[in-house]
């Protein structure tokens, strides 16, 4: 079979949406010009990557063209590089190429000029697109309007983030005893909120619920789908066509959205070679506070959530038991049990009885570049790990009482509300507004102190924790799912050497603390 006359059609995904019958209309010409055989892509025309469009260079490289036909010269391409590359090619491979629209002839020199300034007035207008856009990107930010992205959840009204409270579903447990009569009456959209539902704002919260309960992605979807009878869907993206599904990935980057927090972002994403790339969330532009009064987090909530992932990151999915819905007695010590000969993470080893089965942390080279070659039981490194906890309340107790004159430990927060109490106490004379205040701080302050004895240890900051677990019946009681909460927050690195703990950094107030006779580095 000789070289074919081949014609190339392309339009964008937005042009298709706007104009179903965009490519028809494309290949009908190309068809009537002649073209025997047709290829096609939706795609942007900045791509280089076009599936059909690397298949036409194949074509055209092994000599199967003899004449390429296009309507414009931006259906081809919308780069002024990719264009002379092409332009290259085809005359190299002896291919005419034919435009439709300009009655473009390659073989003479006029035909050339001309395609070489077609071509820098499509990648101009591209770039005036790109110009355009990026200008009303940067009002959007200044308005502090909501993105053009949504998370399931939300909707964009009037420019603002707001829970969409539209019905979604009723599950079985909800479903009246009469619910037939509901499908006799004449159906109408109001006549949903009459019907027992569940709101697409109530799902997610339940999702995030359902994660602090299981404190980890894949058993979260597993009760989530067990829940509302999720199967397998083709459902593409998560909410927007009114289907529920998540995807570990999808659901790891919906969490921790600041949306749900109240805040709105911008520069998510770049395009990188043609494709677009998520950024590093450091490099995000976060406008704080844009809808608070639509948040799905509660305070704090976000920052638990960021506490779980980083745990779960480092102790890399080994945390959890078979059925994944309890982390194991030692999940925690995963990723805080190093070497101090060489430095190394130590790894979990395993030694079988007749009747149980023990673990162990060792070096990872052991006798193949490190010559400490014993080993350390599990349960050796955290009795050593709470006794060095006990050991740390016992001198941060001290300490504080030796700095408060015997007072018992304070809050950031109750330090401050006393010392707007003493500022008051120090002014002389009776004034009744004055005292109406102070007993108004007098009741914050015992409400602080409430409030720090009743949160539990996983809510509290790092002081807070020592301070609280004072007793060695706090620690001996820790769930496994307490402990990858509490210790992760706590422990930076556990050092082994010879056989036994040699020292461990503790974290607080931003500083590693060191015990023992370890060199920090």
């Amino acid at each position: 079979m000789g070289p074919l006359d081949i014609g190339y059609a392309r339009v964008s995904s937005r042009e298709q949406a706007e104009n179903t019958q965009a490519l028809e209309q494309q290949i009908a010409r190309l068809k009537d010009a002649g073209a025997k055989h047709i290829l096609s892509d939706v795609e942007k025309g900045k791509k280089d990557d076009r599936p059909q469009f690397l298949e036409l260079m194949r074509l055209v490289e092994i000599g199967r063209v003899r004449i390429l036909i296009i309507t414009r010269i931006d259906r081809i391409t919308r780069s002024l590089p990719t264009l002379r590359k092409l332009v290259d090619k085809l005359q190299k491979h002896n291919v005419i190429l034919i435009i439709l629209d300009q009655e473009i002839d390659l073989r003479t020199p006029q035909g050339k000029l001309m395609l070489n300034m077609l071509g820098m007035l499509a990648e101009w207008e591209v770039d005036l697109l790109s110009e355009r856009i990026k200008h009303g990107k940067e009002h959007q930010r200044k308005q502090r309007w909501a993105n053009g992205s949504c998370p399931f959840g939300y909707l964009v009204i009037a420019h603002k983030y707001v829970l969409d409270r539209s019905p979604f579903l009723c599950l079985l447990e909800d479903r009246p005893e009469n619910y037939q009569d509901f499908y006799s009456k004449e159906f109408d959209e109001a006549a949903l909120y009459d019907f027992p539902h569940r709101t697409i704002a109530e799902i997610t919260r339940d999702c995030v619920d359902i994660f602090f309960e299981k404190l980890g992605v894949t058993p979260t979807l597993k009760a989530i789908f067990k829940k509302y009878g999720v199967q397998k869907t083709l459902a593409k993206s998560n909410g927007n066509d009114k289907v529920l599904h998540w995807t570990k990935t999808g659901f790891s980057l919906w969490i921790r959205n600041p949306v749900l927090e109240g805040h709105t972002c911008y520069g998510i994403c770049e395009q990188i070679n043609g494709k677009k790339r998520r950024k590093p969330r450091a490099d995000w532009e976060i406008l704080y506070g844009t809808h608070l009064d639509q948040r799905l987090l509660r305070d704090g909530e976000a920052e638990v959530i960021h506490r779980i992932f980083e745990a779960n990151i480092r102790m890399a999915g080994g945390a959890f038991g078979k059925q994944e819905e309890e982390h194991r007695p030692y999940a925690y010590q995963i990723g805080l049990i190093y070497c101090a000969e060489c430095g190394s993470r130590a790894v979990k080893k395993k030694v079988y009885s007749a009747s149980r089965e023990y673990g162990y942390y060792g070096c990872r080279y052991a006798g193949i570049g490190c010559s400490k070659t014993k080993n350390v039981k599990q349960t050796d490194i955290e009795q050593c790990l709470i006794n060095a906890i006990l050991e740390k309340a016992r001198k941060f107790n001290q300490e504080t009482e030796s700095t408060t004159d015997g007072t018992p430990f304070k809050t950031e927060r109750s330090q401050k509300l006393e010392a707007q109490l003493t500022f008051l106490e120090e002014f002389p004379g009776f004034n009744p507004m004055a005292e109406q205040l102070k007993a108004e701080l007098q009741q914050q302050i015992r409400e602080e102190r409430n409030f720090f004895q009743s949160k539990q240890l996983g809510d509290k900051t790092v002081e807070e924790i020592i301070q609280a677990g004072s007793s060695l019946g706090v620690w001996q009681t820790l769930s496994g799912k307490e402990k990858v909460q509490i210790y992760s927050r706590i422990i930076h690195r556990i050092f082994l050497r010879n056989g036994q703990v040699e020292s461990i950094i503790f974290k607080g107030s931003g500083l590693l603390i060191l015990e023992d006779n370890h060199e920090s580095t």
